[in-house]
């Protein structure tokens, strides 16, 4: 439940119960992403036209009830859990929602009752989505195009598709819940008895070649995998082949290999030259673009390329000559040179004397899988850079505040108030915005025409300072006012921190951006490349995170930012890439 996120669709004629709801059950479920609609003939429409994890309902409306709206989505097909959420409880409506098919039933009440709800929404989100992914495991194996059978500790047919039934020119119907035997001549029942069904139960699977029998009598030769299950049976995948010419060598390891999947499957021989391959499937020439043709008999390296990691490649090289099973995840390319993340297992296969003959290997795509990850873990990199972010941008106001309340009362002077107060709201809107940033994970959620040096004017926290701004020029930009702001915040915390209150403070257009520059002491040499790196500062009790939150910024408008030294000494910023408004 953790990595997916909770859609849930509220019904309420209660616009105040409703958003009541609302805000208790995104604070119970983190994860969760509300939807209010107080008219439920339109939370009806909402149901079935979105897409929603759950649907909560109250019961008494106008036009219709809640236990209507059940029925209306049940027949449109709508099938996601669907809780009863209601301050009419009684018996008998209780007793009417269980019969008519909710989910859960729940009646309103304190607070505590979000907990419980939060609890329910959870626990029948989780159920449902599990239900739906077996649900598509059965269609994908009603739909495979090989046989696919279950068979029981008494060797009867329990379950199988209809790919299974062809092979035998039979109906389903005929075989479910008969003996295997009646689709086998009396020569394969009995080495199917005597050798086959052992030796399964013995090494926990068994492949190979067998004749079976149409409804005609006709002979079928087929290909088995069998795979022993925890309750003495068996299930058994069969494909139908050609003709029985009686398996060579290396048709017999082919089997083994199942040929059916849509992994790669390959198998090499040590025993020749460069332990080449003499089997791939289907899978294999999918997932890489080759021919089976082009490539049997060749070493697979030819996988490799200029961006895999010759240690992976090492370790590959030294479990195949120890005659060891190894996995590991290793960048190959295409036939057509393009890269991909091959989840590479593979293992050896031995005789009955435990020699290794063979090495069998099996080829996943786990590219965007790699990917999500990445991106998971440049996430959680980002969160954690940023929460230092926003408890830096934070100590300014606080401190403005801190300060004018004990001048304060030291001086009576309560004009300090106002200047406080003024600093409380720069504050509210800060935690506003940084509130919106955490939520959407975006310091851009608002671009629009902003006139980047009223934005300098405005920081009444900063009000000694700006006076002394020197606007050479302005023009409008196309930028998100809030967080162009926190980057103003911080060039002149800067200038305040590095070149103390007298330090000028210069700004003004470039051909693609605007620059900021100040009168103070400058970047020492040598390190205006580390200034944007977290934790970087010239001052012993400096965080090291308005730069950061400089680089933040630009990076989320798609802007570039260079540090250099400004004609008076101090330090000089450049933004360019910055759109403009003409």
């Amino acid at each position: 439940m953790h990595d997916k996120r909770l859609s849930i669709l509220l019904i309420d004629d209660d616009a105040d119960q409703v958003d009541l709801s609302a805000t208790f059950l995104e604070q119970e479920l983190p994860d969760a992403e509300t939807t209010t609609v107080v008219e439920p003939t339109a939370g009806l429409t909402e149901a079935i036209e979105g897409t929603y994890d759950c649907v909560v309902c109250d019961y008494d409306m106008p036009s219709r009830d809640g236990l209507a709206v059940l029925a209306e989505l049940r027949d449109a097909g709508i099938t996601v859990p669907f809780i009863l959420f209601t301050g009419k409880g009684s018996e008998e409506i209780a007793s009417r929602a269980i019969s008519e098919g909710v989910d859960e039933y729940l009646q309103k009440g304190g607070t505590e009752k979000y907990t419980i709800l939060a609890n329910k929404i959870e626990n029948l989100v989780e159920k449902h989505r599990a239900e739906q992914q077996v649900q598509r495991g059965f269609r994908a194996i009603e739909s495979a195009q090989e046989g696919i059978g279950i068979i029981d500790e008494n060797g009867v047919y329990q379950y199988l598709n209809d790919a299974y039934a062809a092979i035998y020119d039979r109906g389903r119907s005929e075989i479910i819940g008969e003996h295997w035997e009646m689709l086998y001549p009396t020569k394969e029942v009995d080495r199917f008895t005597d050798e086959v069904l052992p030796e399964l139960y013995e090494r926990g699977s068994w492949s190979g070649v067998a004749t079976g029998l149409t409804k005609a009598g006709d002979p079928v030769h087929e290909r088995l995998v069998l795979t022993p299950t925890s309750d003495g049976g068996h299930v058994c995948l069969v494909q139908r082949v050609a003709e029985d010419t009686g398996p060579s060598s290396e048709e017999a390891l082919e089997t083994r290999a199942l040929n059916a999947t849509s992994v790669g499957v390959t198998i090499t021989d040590p025993d020749r030259d460069d332990n080449p391959l003499i089997y791939v499937n289907d899978g294999f020439e999918d997932l890489t673009g080759y021919d089976r043709d082009a490539i049997l008999g060749r070493n697979c390296r030819f996988l490799q390329g200029e961006g895999t990691d010759p240690e992976t490649v090492a370790s590959i090289r030294d479990a195949i000559a120890e005659g060891e099973t190894t996995s590991t995840t290793v960048l190959n390319y295409t036939a057509d040179g393009d890269p991909f993340w091959n989840f590479l297992e593979i293992s050896p296969i031995e005789d009955d004397s435990g020699t290794v003959t063979h090495f069998v290997g099996f080829q996943r795509d786990v590219t965007e899988l790699i990917a999500h990850r990445n991106e998971m873990e440049d996430q959680i990199e980002w969160l954690n850079e940023f929460a230092e972010v926003v408890s830096h941008d934070l100590k300014n106001p606080l401190s403005v505040i801190r300060g004018n309340i004990e001048l304060a009362l030291q001086t009576g002077e309560m004009d300090r108030l106002s200047e406080a107060k003024q600093s409380v709201a720069r504050l509210d809107e800060l935690i506003d915005d940084l509130s919106n940033v955490m939520r959407q994970q975006e310091l851009v959620t608002n671009p629009e025409s902003v006139d980047f040096a009223a934005v300098f004017r405005s920081l009444d926290q900063f009000d000694t300072v700006s006076r002394s701004v020197d606007i050479v020029d302005s023009r409008k930009i196309v930028a998100d006012e809030q967080a162009l702001a926190r980057l103003a915040e911080n060039l002149v915390r800067n200038t305040l921190e590095h070149g103390g209150p007298d330090a000028g403070i210069r700004i003004g257009t470039l051909s693609d951006g605007f620059y900021y520059e100040d009168t103070g002491e400058g970047v020492p040499d040598g390190t205006t490349d580390e200034v944007f790196k977290p934790g970087f500062s010239t001052k012993e009790d400096g965080t090291g995170f308005g730069m950061v939150s400089i680089r933040q910024i630009v990076r989320a408008h798609g802007w570039t930012v260079s540090l250099g030294e400004s004609d008076a000494g101090g330090a000089r910023f450049e933004f360019t890439g910055v759109e403009t408004v003409t």
